[in-house]
């Protein structure tokens, strides 16, 4: 790169200050997006893992035993 090019390379500190004041902002327009995903009952993750876990032990042992 010369140093033409290199002068003429705009200046990307004011994009990045612009977006650093929007990402401070504390206006309604950014709180808006801060929604909670919905809740999970960890008994249903809990169960839903236990029988996956019981599903590849199933598979193991019947790999294990038919191979």
């Amino acid at each position: 790169m010369s140093t033409g090019e290199f002068r003429a390379a705009p200046d990307i500190s004011a994009s990045t200050a612009q977006f650093r004041a929007f990402a401070e902002d504390g206006t309604e327009s950014a709180k808006a997006w801060d929604v909670a995903a919905p809740d999970r009952s960890r008994t249903r993750i809990a169960i839903l893992v236990g029988a996956v876990i019981v599903v590849l032990a199933i598979i193991a042992i019947l790999g294990a035993t038919l191979g």
